[in-house]
């Protein structure tokens, strides 16, 4: 995947009322997708070294983690994926597998990609040098719409689980909702556009970080 940029907007619960009737005033928009409910394990070492880049603002770092979708009670394989960020740009590189989250609630990130490195456009090094292991679990309804050539995502029914205690399996719910504006540089001025007419700021946001959080593994607000 080329490189593209991704522009975070965290809604208050409080403020859906607000966001519904903007998004609804938008013309040309239209459903892109069929919702679903994504769910994430996110993986790091014992040092937070993804967390720690992402809060000192590091602007060449990753994120490593894998996915799977619900749609209709039908649970898919496990992608695993490497979440690229160079200043204000990402890219996603999604490795499919036959997993199944359970198969890999114990593995070392290295060991889930290790077959195909020579595929990966990446320098892994610290993921050959060090563990990355399960640290954060969550799940989100996601709805997804096309405006003009701007592709928006809604997550809402945001949770978070705590992976490195096995014996807790209570889900956190957050209070924030996250929309999200993806683009690339073609469709930069129709993202601008439609950000001056939103009643609402983009902000940095890391689901990961609010579940480190909301799990009481580090201060994040």
């Amino acid at each position: 995947m080329n490189y593209r940029y991704e522009i975070k907007v965290p809604i208050s619960q409080y403020n859906e009322t607000i966001f519904l009737n903007w998004f609804l005033s938008l013309t040309d928009t239209r459903i892109h997708n069929p919702p679903r409910e994504i769910n994430n394990i996110y993986f790091d070492n014992l040092n937070f070294l993804s967390a720690q880049n992402n809060i000192d603002g590091i602007s060449k770092r990753a994120k490593f983690r894998v996915r799977w979708y619900d749609q209709n009670s039908l649970l898919s394989a496990c992608h695993i994926e490497l979440k690229i960020k160079d200043g204000k740009l990402n890219r996603k590189i999604s490795i499919p597998t036959k997993l199944s989250h359970k198969d890999i609630l114990s593995r070392d990130f290295l060991d889930l990609i290790k077959d195909n490195l020579d595929e990966i456009d990446y320098n892994h090094r610290e993921l050959c040098t060090q563990k990355f292991l399960p640290i954060v679990q969550n799940k989100y309804h996601r709805t997804y719409y096309l405006h003009k050539d701007v592709r928006m995502t809604y997550d809402t029914n945001v949770e978070y689980k705590n992976l490195k205690i096995k014996s807790i399996n209570n889900w956190n719910s957050d209070n924030l909702n996250v929309l999200e504006l993806k683009f690339n540089e073609k469709q930069l001025d129709q993202a601008q556009e439609l950000i001056s007419r939103m009643p609402f700021v983009p902000k940095r946001h890391s689901k990961y970080l609010r579940g480190l959080s909301f799990c009481k593994m580090a201060v994040y607000i």
